[in-house]
């Protein structure tokens, strides 16, 4: 069925509730605080107000203090890194990192934060462009397999396509780290920052979202798909089962909008208008909600509320200044120098992969409401120090 016009209605019994932090206070009334938007969808929905008030109780059988538990649990700054304890060893001089990078935007933006990392580890970074079509990420990992690298750190290219370049460099000693990929499993790697696990809980974190910024009044929602990232059906897939458990009798639409879109936002108002019922929407890729409320007042939508993860400046900005209901921002910085750190704790043999994937996906992001964005229009930063702290596990 095309997952454009599927929709799916969720049953499921109540989950028991998880100690993840300590309760919200409560929710909002339509038309309130952070939720002003023209109002609600319909008259039973009330939304989570910029103080974190309800002016409805939820529905029955709504588990509505799970949903609130994961939404605090995602407010509260992280107070330590993932590892906390220090490298055994110095780091060898002339230790060798290979960067894949894809060239795309994003893997810009991380490679400039993995030259930060690497150069206060006092380790070589390469910059391997690799491209995004097969044969010329096949010769970049050629040219890899040759320069024979201490550790290469993946957070953008699939190792489907390059699978026997990946065995030579084992073969060599050559340490991995696979991010932001859903089949690290596959290739026998270590699921590590944003691959799979981290996909769940975060499909596990938007219908917290859907039920706890509706104060547990919403029945009808929406899922953003975008097609192009592997990512974002695991999240689907963790997003139907946790909002099946919080809400049984709930329903979720899945829509696709592309990367490519020239204006999601516009996409996002023709579909509340042909949905009207919609009470909440969410997504993976929260750029979609930039300039999102002026479109929709201007299309007399009163039914624009959702979260998004990825958030960018722009989106914290419009949560700060109550045109965005919440956001969830990730820290790149973060991210780039705890996959360095992954790389030189498998140099010297004292890696353990990860388990607790909350705290994982806690640690370099954030739920920010009107309550907290203003802290952040200027760059979100997960950990305060977190350079002075690596610095210090490392040594150097």
């Amino acid at each position: 069925m095309d997952r454009r016009t599927r929709t799916s209605r969720l049953r499921g019994i109540s989950a028991a509730a998880i100690a993840l932090g300590l309760a919200l206070t409560g929710c909002a009334s339509t038309g309130g605080g952070a939720a002003d938007t023209g109002g609600a969808a319909t008259a039973a929905v009330s939304y989570r107000a910029a103080d974190g008030s309800c002016d409805a109780p939820p529905r029955d059988g709504v588990d509505f203090d799970e949903a609130q538990e994961v939404i605090e649990s995602f407010r509260q700054q992280t107070d330590s890194l993932l590892q906390t304890e220090p490298l055994p060893g110095v780091i060898p001089e002339g230790t060798t990192v290979a960067f894949l990078n894809n060239d795309t935007p994003v893997a810009a933006l991380m490679y400039e934060n993995m030259l930060l990392a690497a150069e206060a580890a006092g380790v070589e970074l390469q910059n391997v462009s690799t491209g995004t079509d097969a044969q010329s990420i096949n010769s970049a990992l050629n040219s890899v397999v040759e320069s024979d690298p201490d550790i290469l750190i993946s957070t953008s290219v699939d190792a489907v396509f390059f699978q026997d370049q990946l065995k030579q460099l084992q073969d060599q000693g050559t340490s991995i780290v696979y991010a932001s990929q859903m089949n690290a499993e596959e290739y026998g790697l270590d699921d590590t920052l944003g691959g799979y696990n981290a996909s769940l809980v975060n499909g596990e974190l938007l219908a917290a979202s859907a039920v706890a910024f509706t104060c547990g009044t919403g029945t009808e929602f929406v899922y953003y798909n975008i097609p192009e990232m592997g990512f974002s059906a695991v999240v689907q897939g963790a997003l139907e089962e946790k909002l099946a458990e919080l809400c049984a009798d709930c329903t979720l639409r899945v829509v696709d909008i592309s990367i490519l879109e020239a204006s999601p936002a516009d996409a996002i108002v023709s579909d509340l208008q042909a949905h009207p019922d919609t009470d909440f929407f969410v997504t993976t890729g929260d750029q979609f909600q930039i300039g999102l409320q002026e479109k929709a007042e201007l299309a007399g939508l009163n039914n624009a509320f959702g979260l998004g993860q990825g958030s960018l400046p722009q989106n914290i900005q419009q949560v700060a200044d109550g045109t965005q209901i919440g956001a969830q921002a990730v820290d790149f910085s973060m991210f780039m120098w705890a996959l360095l750190d992954e790389g030189l704790r498998k140099q010297q043999g004292v890696w353990t992969p990860y388990t607790d994937w909350e705290r994982v996906s806690q640690s370099t992001s954030r739920v920010l409401t009107q309550e907290n964005a203003g802290e952040f229009v200027d760059g979100f930063v997960a950990f305060p120090g977190m350079e002075d702290a690596y610095r210090e596990l490392w040594g150097v």
